[in-house]
């Protein structure tokens, strides 16, 4: 089993959640240098998907192999998309990979091997029941025919987490896949004014993350997820080594990243700090 992480450095050029670009580059290089960290701490394999920027700046990262996959992502598809360089790392390593956030944190070889045992189509983290991604919809009710074609119920509560995500069999992933870049191309000729205007717009909790669930479910998929529950967090994540730090708290609590990486790998701290220090003031 191979664990992956994507880097698609696009989506720092637009203004997100109202944290400045170079904040938010600075400390995306501080946070998959730490998953980096963990994962070969706990004896993963784990290669890099990326563009040719986000390539040369996790370069001091000890991946097994890094990619220039997001080299190829098409130059229409508006950065407001966040998760599609995930996308295009999945297929592009195939079926049997699993596909890791920047900010998730494997910290234990017993949960590699779980991810790895047999028994599961899909993996991902846990399940959201998902009320609050209904102000995404004032992307997606411009255009409902979108998501309608392909079948997503765009307004039906329910969701998987994809901090962790992947895929064993072929036909579901290609039907995943096909749909989430189908969709999120048209939406970025057909919408962009919208994407260009919210910040806080997340449109991928709607074709990541809630059609995920809504396929399987479909197709009546063998699901393996993570953590039990609605909230992804808590004891059972801290029993079993796992760790996704939540969004709106990830810029706020670097001064934490940034001390586990030093007591985890003191040589990646050092390198990631040469890296960093004359991109944020951080």
């Amino acid at each position: 089993m191979r664990l992956l992480h994507s880097f698609n450095t696009r989506p720092l050029s637009i203004d997100c959640y109202g944290v400045d670009s170079l904040r938010r580059l600075a400390g995306n290089i501080w946070y998959f240098s730490l998953s980096v960290a963990y994962a070969k701490a706990a004896g993963a394999e784990i290669e890099l998907h990326a563009d040719s920027l986000g390539a040369a700046l996790l370069g001091h990262l000890p991946y097994d192999a890094v990619h220039l996959t997001l080299d190829s992502m098409p130059r229409g598809l508006h950065p407001r998309f966040w998760a599609a360089g995930k996308m295009w790392a999945l297929e592009a390593a195939g079926p049997g990979a699993v596909h890791i956030d920047g900010d998730v944190f494997i910290k234990r070889r017993e949960l590699l091997e779980d991810i790895a045992a047999p028994g599961w189509d899909f993996i991902a983290q846990h399940y959201e029941s998902s009320e609050w991604y209904e102000k995404e919809n004032i992307l997606f009710d411009q255009r409902p025919e979108v998501c309608a074609s392909r079948g997503i119920d765009v307004h039906r509560h329910g969701a998987y987490n994809t901090g962790v995500i992947g895929f064993r069999d072929p036909e579901l992933m290609s039907r995943y896949l096909t749909a989430y870049k189908e969709i999120a191309l048209e939406l970025s000729r057909e919408c962009r004014d919208t994407l260009d205007r919210d910040s806080f717009l997340t449109p991928d909790v709607i074709i990541e993350q809630r059609h995920a669930l809504q396929l399987c479910h479909g197709a009546g998929a063998r699901v393996k997820l993570l953590l039990p529950g609605d909230s992804g967090h808590g004891a059972t994540a801290t029993r079993i080594g796992y760790q996704h730090v939540v969004t709106s708290q990830k810029f706020s609590q670097l001064d934490k990243c940034r001390a586990a990486l030093l007591a985890v790998s003191p040589e990646i701290h050092e390198k990631t700090s040469r890296i960093c220090r004359n991109i944020s003031r951080e």
